[in-house]
This record gives C-alpha cells, sequence and structure tokens, in this order.
C-alpha cells in the first residue's frame, strides 16, 4: 500500500474529501467550476475499482480531478506507425527464443534510471524513447545519464506533434541522425518551443532492433540484452492505480508509450512517465499470458531497443 500524508491508500481505504484532495496536490480550484463534480465521480470509480479485489489497488492521485477523456486526451498520445507500411527501417528483428530467462528485473539489475513526471504535456513517446537510450547507456558504462525529452519535443517535428502526441519509434530513429541533449543542458518545460541547440556533450544512437514477431514470447526474448519501449493501450483503471498486478483484457491498440523492464512468469513490469507518486513509486505491474494482443495491447506495437549507444563526456 501506499502512504501519502497520513493517508493509506487501498483496498479498504477510504478516499480524501475534495478540498482535502486539492491542498495535499497543491491543485488550483479556484475558478475549477466542475471539478468538485469530477473527483466525486472519480472516487466512486476509485471504490468500484478496490471492491473488485482483483489484486491491484487504486486511489485518488494527481489525476482525479480530471475525466477519463480529458486525461487520455493529454495523457494517452502515442501514435505508432505500422512498420511492415512505413518507411522506418526495421534493422534487426527478435524473433522468440525458448533460450530466456524465467524472469527479470532490470530495476534490480540497476538497468533503469530513475521516473520522470512528463506533467501536463502528451510527451509519452518521448520519455519511453530517452528512458529507453538512458538504460542501454546505464547497462553499458554502469552510469546514470539524463536525456533530453525536451529536444525532443522541440526537434523531432517531422513525424511527431511535440505536446499533442508522437511515435518513439520516429524519435529513435532521429536520433539515429541526431544526438541527444542532456537534461541540464535542455530542461524540461512540459510545452513545444523552438528548437535550440545544446551545449552539453551527448549520447548517440547507431542502430535499433525493432521486435516485430508480436509476440509475448518474442517480447520476453527482447528484454534478454536491456529493457524496451513499447506501447499500450491504458485504459481508465490506469488514471487511478495505486499498486498491485493490475489485470486486463486482451487489447488491439496502442495509446500510450512506456518503458519495458522485467517479467515473471505471470506478469510485466513497466516504467512509467507520470512520476514517482504514481502507481508502485512509477512503475505498474499488469498480468502477462493473456495470449493475443496480449494485455492492454502490450505486443500490438514493435518493441524499440536502442543499441549501440555511447556517451562521450557527458555532464551531468
Amino acid at each position: 500500500m501506499k502512504s501519502f500524508a497520513g493517508l493509506i491508500v487501498g483496498a479498504a481505504a477510504t478516499q480524501p474529501a475534495f478540498r482535502d484532495w486539492a491542498e495535499m496536490y497543491g491543485v488550483d480550484i479556484n475558478g475549477e467550476d466542475g471539478m468538485e463534480a469530477k473527483y466525486n465521480a472519480n472516487v466512486d470509480k476509485i471504490e468500484a475499482l478496490n471492491a473488485e479485489n482483483n489484486g491491484a489497488t487504486f486511489g485518488v492521485n494527481q489525476f482525479s480531478g480530471m475525466t477519463f477523456e480529458e486525461f487520455s486526451a493529454v495523457f494517452l498520445t502515442n501514435t505508432e506507425p505500422d512498420v511492415e507500411s512505413s518507411k522506418i527501417p526495421v534493422l534487426s528483428m527478435i524473433e522468440a527464443s525458448e533460450e530466456r530467462a524465467s524472469s527479470i528485473d532490470w530495476v534490480a539489475m540497476n538497468g533503469v534510471t530513475p521516473v520522470k513526471d512528463q506533467g501536463q504535456c502528451g510527451s509519452c513517446w518521448a520519455f519511453s524513447t530517452m528512458a529507453s537510450v538512458e538504460s542501454v547507456h546505464r547497462i553499458n558504462t554502469g552510469k546514470i545519464v539524463s536525456l533530453a525529452e525536451q529536444q525532443l519535443v522541440d526537434c523531432n517535428t517531422e513525424n511527431n506533434s511535440g505536446c499533442s502526441g508522437g511515435s518513439a519509434t520516429s524519435a529513435l530513429e532521429w536520433l539515429e541522425d541526431n544526438t541527444a541533449c542532456t537534461t541540464s543542458s535542455y530542461p524540461y518545460k512540459a510545452t513545444q518551443g523552438k528548437c535550440t541547440p545544446c551545449s552539453a556533450s551527448n549520447a548517440k544512437v547507431s542502430g535499433v532492433n525493432l521486435v516485430t514477431a508480436r509476440s509475448e514470447a518474442a517480447l520476453a526474448t527482447a528484454l534478454q540484452s536491456s529493457p524496451a519501449s513499447i506501447s499500450v493501450q491504458a485504459d481508465s483503471s490506469w488514471q487511478h492505480y495505486t499498486g498491485g498486478v493490475l489485470t486486463g483484457a486482451e487489447y488491439c491498440g496502442h495509446d500510450h508509450a512506456v518503458l519495458l523492464v522485467g517479467y515473471t512468469e505471470n506478469t510485466w513490469k513497466i516504467k512509467n512517465s507520470w512520476g514517482a507518486t504514481w502507481g508502485e513509486q512509477g512503475f505498474i505491474r499488469i498480468n502477462k499470458g493473456l495470449g493475443g494482443c496480449g494485455a492492454y495491447g502490450i505486443v500490438t506495437s514493435p518493441a524499440r531497443i536502442p543499441t549501440g549507444v555511447s556517451v562521450e563526456e557527458v555532464s551531468v
């Protein structure tokens, strides 16, 4: 369970009153007509989800003053192209292999960088992209580097739309031709601005592996070398998730880019970009073994793994 300001969020918890929630999360409610009704509707939804007692817990968070339609318009904006019909080159394909570990946790193996927060900007695609590059760099060097999502939001505009959505596949392709800035030299602003050169040293992506077999076995095989940028189709339960294993049905679409960091026999572990106060310190676990498109469409888009990441004289 998760504790916040003395409130325990869990299956039997009582959610705070609207004004207490607003103070807790620093939400300005002045002039926000209708937010209290939205919040109370979300509390009803949270209580219904917890009553199902299906292994996950739900509670209020920074998103509780938004309807799901408002939430999805801002945060579920990933637009992956179809690899087979796109111009994006598939540099190599990873097929399912029987020679794979029964479980992997790249967080425990120090292959994942700290959780970030995309804020009120539909830039999940940029965070998923940079998280994958940061992970490969950490695995290769043992060092943490923070790379600039704002650079992608401002500069990678040919196939992406900044805070209005984009494609991690296209962003990784862009990074093959454009070196990534560090966050210290290109701070995140959660809004699209003018592309600005950075003066700090940077990371170079020399290739990308796309996992297009579209099966859980292939996805698990891909995770043997590093975490992978993936896309899922998140529903309203993601908006309210606080912990446990979220059990979802099969979806055959995708609207949110994240980083897949591990698996067990029955679960997938995912790093999100909604801050460390969301979910399990910024992570979520979902059910594995559903088959087809997978829970929340986990295998419907190509998994993306940057390769050949090198960093020279990085200033962090």
